[in-house]
């Protein structure tokens, strides 16, 4: 028997979705360039970097694409049409991922255990960022430069660079910057999984669903709101969209903080503190059910980008510039003079999570219902 092993429907373990002969198959397809993106963390990093996507397949029509990941990411990149294999580096999958010969390697993440797993995976050509012997995250290609620079000075990441993260990642990685959207995939039951939520979610005589992503990684605390700064918000949407159901949305460590803002309205059946603990992929469903959301800057923020939602995204710590929220948002800074910092802790006595008006929040949400959801208010 002749089989097609250069295909990319060809595993040798069982038939392949065709189900049918390798001689004269016309579904055969050899890629020209085989290529791998080592992107493990942090996972709204994760979700962004698949702006590549796109931008490769202009380069490389007939690529074959691997994506190499942690397990609690993998929820993200699920139904991703352009992406053809999926391996996870844990101890399990390493060797399959030192076995294989990829032509280009675009390694995005720039930290200690990405940079060394960079360094050892077998590819002709390596782009992003490696490490070196003495354990210090280096640049693997001259187009690396300028998003290296980036993170090692303050001055530039935060006042000089106008550039949006994803369009950093793609001129490293040497591919042309078309401000390539995120993919974020639901598959066709999902989509009705959602619809059902949603319906759930309306209730009778509402309009529509404001999504309000309540949390943040537990990294950088100050990303969220105080619970009383949230009450204000939600207290300012009812008064004004008091058709409009409110959907709490978080992960595991909003649980508590959700439950409390839910007490603030327990007589109010269209604010709703939707699961917190039903995993990511299920998270991501219910944010789908909003007609828009408010987010700060976190892995809410880049889910709600990758479902194309109009957002409000609000920014202390992080970089206000290097978010794209592709022409369908509101970006709110705070108002404090030490924005951005990047710090997990904070001495100052007016704090970035209070300092965006609650007003500018209920007409951020105006504006967006008129410009792209055609709603007067």
């Amino acid at each position: 028997m002749e089989y097609k092993v250069d295909c990319r429907w060809f595993s040798g373990y069982k038939p392949c979705q065709f189900k049918r002969s390798c001689v004269a198959c016309p579904h055969f397809s050899p890629p020209d360039q085989r290529i791998a993106i080592l992107s493990l963390e942090a996972m709204g990093a994760v979700l962004r970097s698949t702006c590549l996507l796109p931008a490769i397949k202009r380069r490389y029509p007939k690529s074959h694409i691997t994506w190499i990941t942690l397990k609690n990411t993998q929820a993200l990149l699920a139904n991703n049409p352009l992406i053809d294999r999926i391996l996870l580096a844990d101890t399990t999958m390493l060797p399959t991922i030192l076995r294989l010969r990829f032509d280009t390697l675009m390694a995005v993440d720039k930290s200690l255990e990405a940079g060394a797993l960079a360094e050892q995976i077998n590819a002709k050509e390596k782009r992003g960022f490696g490490l070196n012997d003495y354990g210090a995250i280096v640049p693997l290609n001259a187009a690396a430069s300028y998003q290296y620079d980036v993170g090692l000075s303050d001055e530039l990441k935060f006042h000089i660079n106008q550039k949006t993260e994803t369009q950093q990642i793609t001129e490293t990685m040497e591919l042309e910057w078309k401000r390539d959207p995120y993919i974020l995939e639901l598959s066709p039951d999902e989509k009705v999984e959602v619809q059902r939520r949603r319906q759930v979610l309306v209730g009778p005589g509402a309009k529509g669903v404001i999504g309000y992503n309540t949390g943040c990684s537990l990294l950088f605390p100050y990303k969220k709101f105080t619970i009383s700064r949230s009450i204000e918000i939600i207290r300012a949407w009812r008064q004004r969209y008091p058709e409009w159901a409110i959907a709490l949305l978080g992960g595991p460590e909003d649980s508590d903080r959700q439950m409390e803002m839910k007490a603030a309205f327990a007589s109010d059946e269209r604010v709703i503190n939707t699961p917190t603990r039903e995993g990511l992929r299920s998270g991501v469903l219910w944010m789908d059910t909003a007609d828009l959301v408010l987010s700060a800057c976190s892995l809410g923020l880049h889910i709600a980008i990758g479902l194309k939602k109009p957002v409000i995204a609000w920014f202390g710590v992080s970089c206000i510039q290097e978010i794209d929220v592709y022409d369908r948002g509101v970006k709110l800074q705070s108002d404090v003079t030490c924005s951005p910092c990047w710090k997990k802790s904070c001495d100052q006595t007016k704090k970035c999570y209070d300092s965006v008006a609650v007003e500018e929040i209920v007409e951020a949400t105006r504006r967006l219902m008129k410009s792209h959801l055609h709603i007067e208010n």
